[in-house]
Order: structure tokens, then sequence, then C-alpha cells
């Protein structure tokens, strides 16, 4: 105040006036400047909030940058594509009933079906390759009605080199090995493979009279060129190992075009290290549509990949992740790190959005992976992991800048509460869910909440220091410890328990009893076994009420 009065004796009442105005002026400008667009209006809005550094290294980190309005935003992916993973955890079709219109609500155009072993093949060299329990034609028939309805795309996956182990792994097709005690790739040269996956693919066109597509596989193949038949012909044709990769795969994408009738589609790993001419010279460009995958946050594909790609194939498709690309066992699904994968896509296909390559992206495959290969015990289940695929969705149909609005949407079309994406980290329950499967979602969110406080009871100092298994060998502990961490431990069985039994309610609405019981015998009943030798030992160093002097 002191300063005002002063101000108003040196100076005139105007040339204060002036100075206030100025200043105002000024003040107005730098906040424009700096303010952020709001996502809805296109306007710049005011936020009176405090907001910490770190929270605004999360905004940024998170794409709470919302810029542009999404009325103006055209996707960049016409088509989108849901992996379902069949060899593991494979859905009941009833539950596909209640899954495709809320895919196709999500913005989802068709669904790749990785059959694996699931599919009902027949004939003399295929009535024991399929599972158990494994779809019937039927089955397969009314997956397929279903999607019709729902106007999604069918496109069937069916794996032509490696990850075969659902093939090779049986006794009447060991001797098709590359390797013989290593059941993954299937050897190229034996006269009896091309004709045996030749059954395959047309059992599988078959039952997909509709579909246009045929995805063969091809990734991942880890054993090429080691058998001594394979050796003989690259040698008399002096082939490398990549010449005899890409001659097999050639072969079924010719008969997928011409005698199917389908668009051959495949990964794209094992093209990586090929040169550009060798691509060329081969033809492979023009008789597959290439399948170009990776699934992390930072996507790594070198610019010499792309470029080579790009002036090679006809037609490319990315594949992206919502599930199954964070760990062999994982069961919690991590919403932000698929999220950051789909913008990283966004951000790439967009640096061609002006330029005559654009018109080769075809379109993106979510892939949600139920098990890393055949052998692998299962990793998230497609319920749990039900967020993710939505948020995902929603963000190719909005942009990488929308981030919260996916989100959002994403909540209402689920039926949660809260958010997906921008929960504190252990605000990860969502009671109030009404999906298809959400009560599967609820049991892996308890699941998760368990296996937290599992770990730190097993990482407690009283199980180090007082529960080893040299305390429990020479019967030698202290009962004032023991007491505490039995309690704990005793909670932590009751809560095994339950886990049990809710899966036993929830899962039947989405799987069979086989993946009921697998998913508790692989992901719960080990944490369960330790906890119960924990408290037997417990008791049995309890018992000692006199110890032997030291050493012992």
């Amino acid at each position: 105040m002191a300063v005002l009065v002063k101000l108003c004796t040196q100076w005139s009442a105007k040339r204060f006036l002036w100075l206030v105005t100025i200043v105002f002026v000024l003040v107005t400008l730098c906040w424009y400047m700096k303010s952020p667009l709001s996502a809805e209006t296109g306007q710049h809005k005011i936020d009176c909030s405090q907001t910490s550094s770190s929270e605004a290294a999360n905004r940024m980190e998170d794409g709470d940058m919302e810029t542009e309005q999404t009325s103006s935003y055209e996707p960049l992916f016409k088509s989108k594509i849901v992996h379902i993973d069949l060899k593991g955890s494979p859905p009941k079709p009833t539950y596909f009933a209640d899954l495709f219109p809320l895919l196709a609500k999500l913005g989802a155009t068709g669904i790749l079906i990785e059959y694996e072993d699931m599919f009902p093949y027949t004939g003399t060299s295929l009535e024991s390759t399929p599972a158990l329990n494994a779809y019937t034609p039927s089955m397969v028939s009314k997956i397929n009605q279903l999607a019709k309805e729902n106007h999604l795309e069918v496109i069937p996956l069916i794996q032509t080199f490696g990850h075969l182990e659902f093939l090779l792994k049986l006794p009447e097709h060991m001797h098709l090995r590359e390797v013989p005690d290593q059941p993954q790739a299937i050897c190229p040269t034996h006269n009896e493979t091309l004709p045996l996956l030749f059954q395959l693919l047309q059992q599988v066109a078959k039952l997909h009279p509709e579909s246009k597509r045929i995805h063969i596989g091809a990734d991942e193949v880890y054993f090429i060129g080691r058998c001594s038949a394979c050796q003989d012909r690259m040698n008399n044709k002096l082939w490398s190992t990549s010449d005899l990769f890409i001659d097999h795969v050639s072969s079924v994408a010719k008969f997928v075009n011409g005698k199917l009738g389908m668009r051959a589609m495949m990964w794209d790993d094992e093209f990586r290290s090929f040169t550009e001419p060798q691509l060329v010279q081969s033809g492979i460009g023009s008789l597959v549509d290439l399948v170009v995958w990776n699934y992390k946050p930072t996507l790594e594909l070198d610019r010499e990949i792309w470029a080579k790609y790009l002036n090679v194939f006809d037609a490319i498709w990315a594949a992206s992740a919502f599930k199954g690309a964070t760990g062999s066992n994982q069961q919690i699904t991590s919403v932000r790190y698929h999220v950051e994968n789909h913008r990283a896509w966004l951000r790439l296909i967009a640096e061609y959005r002006d330029t005559p390559y654009l018109s080769k992206f075809k379109g993106i495959m979510l892939t949600g992976w139920s098990r890393y290969d055949h052998f692998a015990v299962t990793c998230e289940l497609l319920p749990a992991a039900f967020p993710s695929l939505a948020v995902d969705l929603l963000l190719l149909q909005y942009g990488e800048n929308h981030v919260h609005l996916a989100d959002q949407e994403a909540v209402q079309y689920l039926g949660c509460t809260g958010s997906f994406i921008f929960q504190q980290p252990q605000d990860t329950y969502y009671p109030s869910c009404n999906f298809p499967g959400w009560e599967v979602f609820s049991v892996i969110q308890n699941y998760g909440q368990v296996m937290e406080q599992y770990a730190k009871v097993l990482n407690d100092s009283v199980v180090r220091g007082w529960l080893t298994d040299y305390n429990l060998a020479k019967q030698f502990s202290s009962p004032t410890h023991l007491s505490g961490i039995g309690t704990e431990l005793s909670y932590l069985q009751n809560s095994f328990d339950a886990l049990k039994r809710e899966s036993e309610i929830a899962f039947p609405a989405v799987y069979d009893v086989n993946t009921t019981k697998e998913w508790f015998e692989s992901h719960v009943k080990p944490m369960a076994d330790k906890v119960n030798q924990l408290l037997m030992a417990i008791e049995v160093l309890r018992s000692k009420n006199v110890w032997p002097r030291r050493p012992i």
C-alpha cells in the first residue's frame, strides 16, 4: 500500500494508470502463450490447481496434451484387427456372442484368430492334432456367424514354419522336426512338410468360407538349415538359410493366394536381417501382406528396415500389443505400457501421412498373446486385459494426443469407475465394472493384491532371518518372532483359498474347467504351497522349548 501511495505522489494519476494497463497486458499475453488448449473447445483454459513437478512430468509422460479436436482427426488405421490367441485360455464359443458387439462398438473392424491346436483338424495325418477341448466345426461356424453379424472380418492364423510345437510334439510328426530334439520348427526340405501344411490351411479355409485373408505366421523360426537334408539342399543350390526361409514361405504364400484364393499375411521379423536386393529378387513383396510387429513403448525398428519394407512390399500392417508382451507369466495388464506402444505406432505412421507410402499401410493388428509358446504357462487372461484393449482401440480412433478422452470413454464403455491410466499405483480395483467377463477381471485384480501381500511377507525380515531352511534344518529359531509372522501367513492362506473359490465361480462364464484349473495351479497354487510350507515350518520350530548351545 505504501508503494502505491508513493507512486501516486511521484507520478500523475494518468501515468500510473498507463503503467497498470501495460503490466496487465503483458501478464495476459504470457498466460495466453503458456496455457494449454482445451481438448473439447480448442480454446485456452485456466488451470488453477497447484501441480507439482512430478505431476507435471507424469502428465507429459501420459500424453495429457490433447491439443487437437477429435472431429478434425482422421484415423491413420482404417482396419483395426484384434488378435485372439487360442493356444492359451481359449474362451468358450458362447463368450464371443457378448464379446464381438463390444469390440465393434470400440472400433474394431476384425479379429485375428490364432487357432493352434483348438481347430478341429481331421484326416489320418491330423486326427491327433486337436486339443481334447478343441472347438467343433459347428463352433467355428458359429464364431464366424457372430463376427459377420457384428461386421467383423475374420482372419485365421495358422503357423507354417516356427512355433509348430502343437504339431511337432506328436510322435507321428516328430520326424519333420528341423532339429530332432526341438519341436519348434519344421524342416522345409522334407517331402512331407508342404503337403501337411497345405492340409492344415485347406481345412481352416474350408471352415472360413467368407474370409479373404489368412495369416501364415512364420515368426521366430529358431532352427533353420540344421538338418542334413536342408544342408544338402543349400549346398547344391548355393543357398544361405535366408534363401531357404524365403523359398519356404513363398511356396506357402503361393498356395494360399492361388489354390485357396485368399491373401497371405505373415510376420516380418525374419526379414529384418534381409537385404533389400534379396527381398526384391525373391518377389515376396507381392506375395504377402507384411505384418510388422513391435510391442515396446518405444518402437525398436530401424529406419533402414522401414525404408526396405516400404520399397519392397505392396501392403504393410502394423502389429501392436494390448496384452501378453510384458512377461511370460504376467497376469496384471499394464494399461499405460500398452497405451504408450500404440502412441508410438501412431507417431511413426503419422510421419508418412503426406507421402505416397501412406497408402501401403493397410491397418493395425492389436495382438493379445495368451502364451509365449505352446509349452509356456498362460499369461494375461482376455477379460483382465479388456481395459487395455478398450483404451487402445479408442486411442487409435481419436489420435495419440487424446489419451484422457480414450481413457474416459473406455471406462464408460466397460461400465467401470475411475480411470484405467491415471489412477494411483495402489488404486487398481474397479468393483463396479460391467462388461463381458468382468467377473474374471475382478478375480485377477484380487489376485494382484494378494500377490503384492505375498511378496511383502516373503521379504519380511522375520522370514529372511528366522524362517530359513537353515533355521528349519537346525530347529533353531525365536518363538517370539515366529508368532507374528504366523498370523500374516495364515491370512495369506485364507486369501489363496478365497481366490480358488472366486475363480471357480467367475471363470465358467468365459472359460471351461480346464482353464480354471490350469490358471489356479500355475499362478496361485505355487504361492499357496509356499505359504503352507512356511506355516508347517513354524509349527515344527515352535514345538521346541529348549535349544542347544552354539555351535549348533
